[in-house]
Formats: structure tokens, C-alpha cells, sequence
């Protein structure tokens, strides 16, 4: 799937049903149950089709199938108590899962590859098959950094994907019970990957080096690192390196974190509370404190220096006319082959608003045995008033040195969007 060919289909699918939903947003044509917030639907443009671009193109996409499935699904009821779960399980969960597939292979493995000039190349199997789904690209002449930033992209793309949703799920955008598998889908990668579908390089160390030479990326990302931090891969088909085990027993450790995060068992919850009751059902509710919400966030990433994990505590004001719609701290800390590492950040959506745009943004400043300390920011300045109402520019700058989502390299970049909803 190039990039030409995944706009495309967003915008196919999300045209009529963004029109749909606008004529849906009339108080008489929705039935009381659905008077609540309203999802949001987002088209963003990056030189790349990179992880963010990615996330949030195709979360748009599986927005827009849920509000097909909603208006389909009135027709059933109450027959809906029988169909509803059927179709969780049959229809839901497994494009939610290929859509989180799509994610990681199109727009993770396959922004890192356009963005580094591989030429790649993406097939996608069918939502009911099995590991058919892959990317290929071209890796002559690319460093081992280079080729570490591809294979991190996938699971990369899909825990950004799972925090842009807690995110929004924080800020009381509806998220669909597609919407909330999608979610769950995209944070479980990390943790699939690592705990499943890698086998042991100690207990079993053939197919541990067999999973390396076919391009697996638990494999592939641990021989690249213990390449670039120390001499060759350090994988056999008797065994590995002591240190590559190391960093192999470190994600494992990271991958059960990544399952204790709330918004997943959150979003679970909610979905299955849809399944059962209806698709306007609404979520259950956020923890709050006073006049504000909040959600604590936890996952793991792959970094050039090691596995890491992160904390980020995501808040929103309970008052709908408050400015600021969400406020995001986070916490990274990690150790690999080269010493520990770590990062500090925040994101806010719609810190200022003026008469005609709102600006928000995101920063961070870290520290990394290779690059020192390093920094980045990037600016949102979008439009609220007029023609031209939804449409952003975001601008962004960054030091040598890894932010999730962000470009591999310093200097500026950018990218171009379309925000439709709350």
C-alpha cells in the first residue's frame, strides 16, 4: 500500500459517512441514548505518511465504519442483544486488529522506510488470516541506526496510535466500540510481540535465529542493537549473546507493564459494556478529582538505546468550556546495552485560543548514552472560525535523538490536516 493509495482510502471511506454523521448531529434525528459527545474525525498529511499521519488517518477510517455499524445496527433491535456480541467477535475485533496491522506495516515499518528513502513495500492479508500481513524494503547502504528506526516503526505507529486515542477518550470525544478495540488492539502490539509470537532465544534458540533471518521485529530489533552498541549481532542458531539476552529478558519485563496500562482494560470495558447494552452506550466513566479528569497511561517502546517504559498522566477539565480540552505529562525511562536513558514531556491540546485559531503543541527533553541531551517541540496552530474551520498547520523542531513518532533526524518538518468534530 503506497501512500498515494492509503489517503485515498481514508478519504473514500470518510466522506460519506463524515457527511452522514453532520446531518446526524441534528438533536431530532438522533435517538436520546446517542446525546453525547460527538467522535472526531481526522485527516492529517505528513512529506512521510508517517506513525502519527498513520494513526490518525486510520483511526478516522475505523471511526467512519462504526457509524456505518451504528446505523446499520438500528435496524436489528432488539434483536441487537444477540447480534451485538456476534458481531464483536466476528467483525469488530478482527478489523480492528487489521487495521492496527495496517498501522504498524503501512504507516509504522513503512513511514520509517519512506522517510529514510528504502523504497518499501506493503502486502495486507485478510482481517481472518493469520501473520500474512508484511513490509518489505530496500536496506542497501543503510546504517544499523537507520535499519533499527524501520523495525522499531511498527510497534512505534501503534502505541502512539493507542495514546492518541486514551487522549482523546480523556478530552470526552466518543470513541465507538470499534473505536475502543481499535485502542485495545494498538497497545496489546508490544506486548503480542514479545510474549507470543517471539520464541526464547535460550530455550529455543534455532527458531530464535530462524524468526531473525525471516525479518521478525523482536528479533531483528535486539540484533541491530546489540550491533550498534557492541560487536556483530550476537545471534547463532546454537544460542546469543549474554548481553542480547539481557535486553531480550528486559522487554519481557517491559511488554507485562505495557498490559497493566488502564486505558486498555478501560476501552475492554466499554466495548463489551456496548456489546451488551448498545452501540450509544457510553463509556464507563473516567477517574476525576475535583473539576478535572484523568487517565494514566502505560506502555513500553522500542528505542535505537534500549526498551523503555513510560508513564504519562493525561487530564482534561469536566467543564466543556474550558480552553484547554487535554493536558499530558510524561515520564521515560529505559536501559540498554550502552547504559540508562530517559525523557521528560507534555502535550496539550488547545493551550491558547484566540479569536480565529487555537494552538497546542507537544515537547520533550531527553537523555541517551549515544546523543547526550536532546530536545524537540512541535507547534499545532488550527483554524476554529470561518471557511477554513478545522484545517492546521503543525510545525516541529528536534535535536538528534529519538521521540516517539517524531522524524529520525534533527532540523524542522511539518505536516497538514483536517480536524472535523470535537
Amino acid at each position: 500500500m503506497t501512500a498515494r493509495a492509503s489517503a485515498s482510502f481514508c478519504v473514500l471511506i470518510l466522506l460519506p459517512i463524515v457527511v452522514a454523521d453532520a446531518a446526524a448531529d441534528d438533536p431530532a434525528a438522533r435517538p436520546p441514548a446517542d446525546d453525547h459527545a460527538r467522535p472526531r474525525y481526522e485527516l492529517q498529511i505528513s512529506p512521510w505518511f508517517d506513525a502519527e499521519s498513520g494513526a490518525r488517518d486510520l483511526a478516522a477510517a475505523v471511526t467512519g465504519i462504526g457509524a456505518g455499524e451504528e446505523r446499520l445496527f438500528r435496524w436489528f433491535e432488539p434483536a441487537g442483544i444477540v447480534l451485538r456480541p456476534l458481531r464483536t467477535l466476528a467483525w469488530d475485533a478482527p478489523i480492528a486488529w487489521w487495521f492496527g496491522v495496517a498501522l504498524h506495516e503501512g504507516f509504522g515499518h513503512g513511514g520509517r522506510g519512506r522517510e529514510l528513502h528504502t523504497s518499501p513495500s506493503v502486502h495486507l492479508g485478510s482481517p481472518w488470516e493469520g501473520r500474512t500481513s508484511y513490509s518489505t524494503f530496500d536496506g542497501a547502504g543503510k546504517s544499523t541506526e537507520e535499519l533499527l528506526y524501520i523495525y522499531i516503526g511498527g510497534t512505534e505507529a501503534n502505541g502512539l496510535a493507542a495514546t492518541l486515542l486514551e487522549r482523546r477518550a480523556v478530552e470526552g470525544v466518543r470513541l465507538r466500540p470499534l473505536d475502543l478495540l481499535f485502542l485495545v488492539s494498538n497497545r496489546l502490539v508490544a506486548s503480542d510481540y514479545v510474549l507470543r509470537t517471539t520464541p526464547s532465544p535460550r530455550g529455543r534458540p534455532a527458531r530464535f535465529f530462524s524468526e531473525y533471518s525471516g525479518g521478525g521485529d523482536v528479533a531483528r530489533y535486539l540484533g541491530y542493537l546489540h550491533e550498534l552498541h557492541a560487536d556483530g549481532n550476537g545471534i547463532t542458531p546454537a544460542g546469543v549473546d549474554d548481553a542480547l539476552f539481557r535486553q531480550y529478558r528486559r522487554l519481557r519485563r517491559q511488554a507485562y507493564w505495557n498490559l497493566l496500562d488502564p486505558g486498555v482494560w478501560w476501552a475492554l470495558g466499554s466495548a463489551l459494556r456496548a456489546a451488551a447494552s448498545g452501540d450509544t452506550t457510553p463509556p464507563l466513566p473516567l477517574p476525576h478529582a475535583s473539576q478535572t479528569r484523568f487517565l494514566p497511561v502505560l506502555s513500553s517502546e522500542w528505542t535505537p538505546s534500549g526498551g523503555e517504559t513510560s508513564l504519562e498522566w493525561i487530564m482534561a477539565p469536566n467543564d466543556a468550556i474550558a480552553p484547554v480540552r487535554s493536558l499530558s505529562l510524561v515520564a521515560r525511562r529505559g536501559r540498554g546495552p550502552s547504559g540508562s536513558f530517559g525523557a521528560l514531556g507534555l502535550a496539550a491540546a488547545d493551550l491558547l485560543d484566540s479569536a480565529h485559531l487555537s494552538f497546542g503543541g507537544a515537547a520533550e527533553v531527553w537523555r541517551d548514552p549515544r546523543n547526550g541531551l536532546g530536545a524537540g517541540a512541535r507547534l499545532r496552530a488550527r483554524f476554529r472560525r470561518g471557511w477554513p474551520r478545522g484545517l492546521y498547520l503543525e510545525l516541529g523542531l528536534k535535536s538528534q535523538g529519538y521521540w516517539v513518532g517524531q522524524p529520525a533526524t534533527a532540523g524542522p518538518y511539518g505536516a497538514l490536516g483536517f480536524t472535523y468534530g470535537p
